[in-house]
Parts: structure tokens; sequence; C-alpha cells
């Protein structure tokens, strides 16, 4: 996946984890976003792309049908 693609990914992923999540779940996974966007293009990009999947394991609903194109944005 082209580094391009990651902002149109996080935008789907950011309206998914709005409307499907509430509460406390749903401001950690989108700090987590947050945490991702603001590290691209640095060392760190996958660190991120990994806690924002692990944040999301517990109950996938949100982000499950995005794992894959994120996973694909790992180095």
């Amino acid at each position: 996946m082209a580094d391009t693609e990651h902002g149109p990914l996080i935008a789907e992923v950011r309206a998914a984890v709005e409307t499907n999540s509430t509460g406390a779940r749903r401001e950690r996974l989108l700090a987590r976003l947050r945490d991702l966007e603001n590290a691209h293009g640095t060392p760190t990009f996958g660190d991120h792309i990994k806690a924002l999947v692990a944040e999301a394991e517990e109950e996938t609903g949100e982000v499950a049908p995005f794992l894959s194109r994120l996973s694909s944005l790992l180095p």
C-alpha cells in the first residue's frame, strides 16, 4: 500500500469507530488513531499500527474490516 493511501484508510477506520463504539473504548481507539496519524513517516509508525490492532483485538467489530489493510501498512 502506498504511503498516500494511509489517510483515507485512517478516515474510514475513524468513521467506523465513531459509528460503532461508545464511551471509554471509543476514546481509546480514537486516541490510537490520532497517534497513528501523527507517527506517519516516522520509525514508530508500525508500532502505532500494532498498538491500534492490539487495542481493537478485544472486540474487533469496529476495526475488523480494516485489519488486513492496516497490516499492509507495516514495513
